[in-house]
């Protein structure tokens, strides 16, 4: 599962201080939720990380180990970013 749809599942479990009647394993169809009133929820969830957009700093030439490890973080924080649903300016 991503981490936007977990984050997503942990939010409306907490908006609405239960979990839906029907296991989320069992809502989930692929590409959104069976129940209509849930996929709309989600679809909103989506469209408002969709317009979040992140800059994360430069990549720099790489001369050192320092450099490299400074390419390496940047990346780690675009995947982490990008997993939460959120983009990444290139």
């Amino acid at each position: 599962m991503d981490e936007s749809r977990k984050a997503f599942e942990q939010w409306w479990e907490e908006w609405f201080g239960e979990a839906p009647l029907t296991p989320w394993h069992e809502l989930w169809c692929g590409d959104g939720y069976s129940a209509e009133d849930i996929d709309h929820m989600w679809d909103a969830w989506k469209g408002a990380r969709a317009a979040i957009e992140i800059k994360l700093d430069d990549k720099v030439m790489v001369e050192d180990e320092f450099d490299k490890g400074h390419n390496c973080a940047i990346d780690y924080c675009a995947e982490a970013i990008r997993a939460a649903g959120i983009k990444v300016k290139e």
